[in-house]
């Protein structure tokens, strides 16, 4: 088995492997050779297939005898022969549309596992064979670093290069474009390489054959056969015979050379040439070659007998003196004489002449090429375009399409030559015409005899016709092939094209739509487009590429698949082969090989855990809380379910810790008894145990399922669902009854008999009429409609009364808002809760004397009110609020968390009438420091102004009342700085100042005294 590293993008797709052959003798692994083929290029695709190689080569070789080849037919193939061989298959090609890899294992039975939708710049990296972790870390590393691809497959390769994989490196690339050869790299092998030789074989002879120099006897009896001398081994295994030279290489196969099928015969080999005669390919010299896309098996056949029939094929072929002659005894080729037979105008132009009845002869030809050339081009006008191009309206609601304009292929070179061969015919013949052909068979020109300069020429302008006819005609035969099923045209409301397969429903409603863009979805025509309601996500934000997305989804079996093909969940069992384990410790021994069988088993299993581990937790915890009740019954079974996840994690810890010594080196042989100090019984009981542990969870997920979601027919707490009655809910104590359902409508009952005899009396019924009846009512919304059944009055717990008029106006009253009356949205009065009024009309009146109204723009003379706030509505905005003595611009909404952002106020901290005028300005950004605020204040001492910073300085600018100190300009804490960009002065009268400009700095003074 080697290794297979490919690199997938949503366009192409990069796959390598060696050509390492290794063997395992007495649990130590050898290098045979690095002649092996493990990359196939079949078709359009590459096949990666990597095992046991006899079986490998076998299943293969049947694989691209066949006519049509696909995944389901290779699968067949290794299912009719498989018998437990090591085998690994993975399929690289591009559909068209997008690349896919399609890989074929032995873990689960041969079931294709698919990857694909690789969404536009996303990059998956697959490995398979042996070192398949150590492969893809180091190919994920270098992707990610920004290597290129081949120096990514050069490191991966070198990196993990052992016995089990060297040699070769062979790298394809598939796209849209086909299949191309990409790398070829020698890997850099380890120095020291343990190579199967002499000294190997004949060791392991020793141990298990007798040795003898003579041996003598009339009857020998035993399955192996080994005979060795300095110039090599002999060696038969049953019918299976190898001759080894003295380097320890095979150079010949006897008796059984091949198996599945079973081959007989005798292979002689080197680097080189192959000779092979056996009873399947009869006899067959090849040549080795590095074109593995071409010959995947490593070697061009050279020469071959067909054993049906004889026939000997050959390439390369040099001969003296070759004579080639038909079944009669016609001459075909006769190298010695130059002659070769040209085919249906040999005759004509032997001599290099047109007789008349030869002449007869090509213009009877003539009009039948004439007849095929009108014939074809008819043909080709007509499948010239494809409905298959045709532009599709997919987003209109019946199918819409204009017309392809793209043509496939062109008629001009089959035009060209026919017209070019008429024009060469018309100095032998009298062509009247050419369209329609017209010929005159008693012209003097017909009847004469005519010279031929040139026989090949002649014979070149009816081969060149011949060849474009048959060339247009594969191009017509391609259009038919590309337009497939009509592409296109409509049937029945169902179309296949570009956009892939449609099915409309014949009332424009529903539609399936099948394609590699969407996946399947299955739509509903909902506000003028197609809304999905049932598709597989790609190009989802929210959900993976390939997620089955459903609205309601209804499933008997349920089995999810990780895209590894590894099983998520089944709702049978856990998806685990006790058998596989058995045989592995049969013997007490863990093989390499059987180690990655294990770690196989183990993976799978490990994610199938974690995935039921979480949606215990999940459904334990936020599915269980997410509920207003619960009952005894999920109560138990919430318990239940947290018992067996405790039980799952434990057994799967008791797994782990018991694999963790065989997984922890996988090339070494592992002994139950020696090196794991255990048994056979304990081996097979951890995993058992596990097995339980995890069926047991299963079945108290589901019981938790049951008990946490209702089904129709049953009863939960007295709760049933079914689709003749709807929903009716019964009280415990079989007393009142609620019913809903589509026939009576809803309806509360009072059980006025007994429970094992009830009799059901309505208390409270609404028909479908929409009539309510109620012995007594309470409600916490009340709604009268008006005569065009638009909400009149309400009456609501929350909202209190709600009365709308007919001209869109309305009062509330509640204890929430007070009493506010609208006319349109707009506020015109309003009382709130804290007394606050507020009115768009304010009309004053005294008893028995007539209202005055205020009118816009009016005054109120005189009027005192202990608060006066500046609100024009609810919203959050600035307004002032006058009161005591302080005026405040705010921002808010006149509620307790308003932000005050200017004030005007008498400051009188000792309570006398003599207030001081402050002025604040700023939100500040410390409420109990006054951090970034400034003050005006005028009191008895200064006019002031004052701010703190953010770190809580002080800066001010005092004017002074009296005293020295007239201005005080002072910063406390910070530098204070004097900015000006033409002139600075410090003066005391004009004999004395410092003078700072941009020019420099001038001290003038009396006197300077420099201290």
């Amino acid at each position: 088995m080697s290794n297979a590293t490919i690199i997938q993008t949503k366009n192409d797709i990069f796959i390598g492997s060696d050509t390492a052959t290794s063997a395992q003798i007495n649990g130590v692994l050898y290098r045979i050779d690095t002649k092996a083929v493990k990359l196939y290029q079949v078709d359009n695709r590459v096949i990666f297939c990597s095992g046991e190689l006899n079986f490998c080569y076998s299943v293969m070789e049947q694989y691209k005898q066949l006519i049509t080849r696909d995944i389901e037919q290779l699968r067949e193939i290794i299912l009719d022969s498989y018998s437990g061989q090591v085998i690994e298959i993975l399929v690289c090609e591009h559909d068209g549309i997008q690349t896919v890899v399609t890989q074929l294992s032995s873990y689960n039975d041969f079931i294709p596992v698919i990857y694909s939708n690789i969404p536009l710049g996303g990059t998956n990296v697959l490995t398979a064979g042996i070192k398949t972790n150590e492969a893809y870390e180091v190919a994920c590393i270098h992707i990610f670093q920004g290597q290129t691809v081949k120096e990514t497959y050069t490191r991966v390769f070198d990196n993990i290069a052992y016995e089990g994989i060297g040699g070769i490196l062979s790298v394809f690339r598939i796209n849209k474009e086909g299949v191309q050869n990409y790398l070829t790299h020698h890997i850099k092998e380890p120095h020291n390489l343990k190579m199967l030789d002499v000294n190997v074989l004949s060791n392991f002879f020793t141990k298990h054959l007798i040795v003898g120099e003579r041996i003598y006897g009339k009857v020998f009896m035993g399955t192996n056969l080994s005979l060795e001398d300095e110039d090599g081994v002999l060696k038969f295994q049953g019918s299976k015979g190898e001759i080894f030279d003295r380097n320890g290489r095979v150079v010949m196969k006897l008796g059984l050379v091949n198996e599945n099928p079973d081959v007989f015969g005798m292979w002689s080999f080197n680097d080189i040439t192959r000779v092979k005669v056996d009873d399947r390919e009869g006899f067959v010299i090849d040549r080795a070659t590095t074109d593995l896309s071409k010959y995947p098996d490593g070697w061009k056949k050279l020469m071959w007998a067909d054993p049906s029939d004889g026939t000997l094929y050959t390439h390369d072929l040099v001969a003296k003196n070759i004579k080639i002659v038909n079944n009669i005894g016609d001459v075909i080729l006769d190298s010695e004489n130059n002659y070769l037979d040209i085919g249906d105008f040999k005759d004509i132009v032997m001599d290099n002449k047109l007789t008349t009845m030869e002449k007869m002869q090509i213009i009877t030809e003539l009009y039948k090429i004439e007849a095929g050339y009108l014939r074809m081009l008819e043909q080709a006008e007509k499948y010239k375009r494809s409905q298959r191009d045709d532009v599709f309206d997919i987003n209109s609601q019946f199918f819409s399409k204009s017309s392809s304009t793209i043509d496939l292929y062109s008629t001009t070179p089959l035009t060209n030559a026919y017209f070019s061969l008429l024009n060469y015919m018309s100095q032998y013949i009298d062509i009247v015409g050419q369209t329609p052909l017209n010929i005159n068979v008693n012209s003097p020109k017909t009847e004469q005899t005519s010279e031929i300069p040139d026989r090949a020429e002649f014979i070149l302008k009816f081969k060149n016709y011949y060849d474009e006819e048959k060339n247009l005609r594969n191009k017509i035969e391609d259009a038919q092939f590309y337009s497939g099923l009509n592409m296109g045209q409509y049937y029945n409301n169902v179309v296949i094209g570009e956009y892939g397969f449609i099915a409309l429903r014949s009332d424009g409603k529903y539609r399936s739509v099948l394609n590699a863009t969407n996946g399947l979805a299955l739509q509903k025509w909902e506000n003028n487009k197609w809304v999905n309601k049932v598709y597989a996500s790609i190009g989802n934000s929210s959900y993976e590429d390939g997620t089955l997305i459903a609205e309601d989804l209804v499933a008997k079996r349920l089995r999810i698949e990780t895209k590894r093909g590894d099983v998520l969940l089944d709702a049978d069992a856990l998806n685990f082969d006790f058998t596989v384990i058995d045989s592995i410790i049969l013997d007490d021994v863990i093989m390499s090989p059987e180690k990655i069988t294990l770690a196989n088993q183990y993976k799978s299993i490990t994610k199938q855990y974690v995935t039921l581990n979480e949606q215990i937790n999940y459904y334990v915890t936020t599915i269980y809380n997410d509920r207003d009740s619960s009952y005894y019954g999920l109560d138990d079974a919430r318990s239940g379910l947290q018992a067996a996840g405790s039980d799952l994690t434990s057994t799967y810890n008791a797994l782990t810790s018991y694999m963790n010594p065989v997984f922890a080196d996988m090339n070494k042989t592992t002994h139950i008894i020696d090196d794991l100090h255990s048994t056979r019984y304990q081996f097979h009981l951890v995993w058992e145990n596990f097995y339980k542990a995890y069926e047991g969870a299963r079945a108290k997920l589901a019981d938790f399922l049951e008990k946490s979601s209702l089904q129709l027919g049953r009863n939960y707490n007295n709760t049933v669902i079914d689709a003749e009655n709807g929903i009716v809910v019964t009280r415990g104590n079989m007393m009142n009854r609620t019913t809903l359902n589509a026939t009576e409508g809803i309806k509360i009952e009072k059980n006025v008999g007994t429970a094992g005899s009830p009799l059901w009396e309505k208390r409270f019924y609404v028909d479908l009429e929409g009539n309510l009846f109620a012995d007594e009512l309470s409600t916490r919304r009340l709604r009268i409609l008006d005569a065009k059944l638009g909400d009149a009055i309400i009456f609501d717990w929350l909202d209190g009364i709600t009365i709308n008029g007919q001209n869109k106006e309305q009062i509330r009253l509640n204890a929430n808002e007070g009493i506010a009356i609208e006319v349109d949205g707009d506020p015109r009065f309003w009382i709130h809760t804290d007394g606050t009024l507020r009115a768009k009309r304010l009309i004053i009146s005294e008893d028995d004397v007539d209202p005055v109204k205020l009118s816009d723009g009016s005054y109120i003379s005189q009027l005192t009110v202990s608060s006066v706030r500046t609100l024009e509505n609810s919203n959050k905005q600035d307004y002032v609020w006058v009161k005591d003595q302080f005026i405040k611009f705010i921002s808010g909404n006149g509620t307790s968390i308003d932000e005050e952002k200017m004030a005007l106020y008498l400051n009188n901290p000792t309570g006398s009438l003599n207030g001081i005028p402050t002025i604040k300005m700023g939100l500040g950004s410390n409420t109990l420091n006054d951090n970034e605020v400034g003050y005006i204040i005028k009191d008895n001492d200064a006019f002031k102004l004052d701010y703190k910073a953010t770190n809580g300085n002080l800066r001010r600018l005092w004017f002074n009342r009296d005293g020295l100190d007239g201005v005080i300009l002072e910063s406390i804490g910070d530098t204070l700085k004097l900015k000006s960009d033409t002139k600075i002065m410090l003066e005391v009268d004009s004999n004395n100042y410092i003078e700072i400009t941009p020019r420099g700095i001038k001290i003038i003074g009396t006197r300077i005294d420099l201290n």
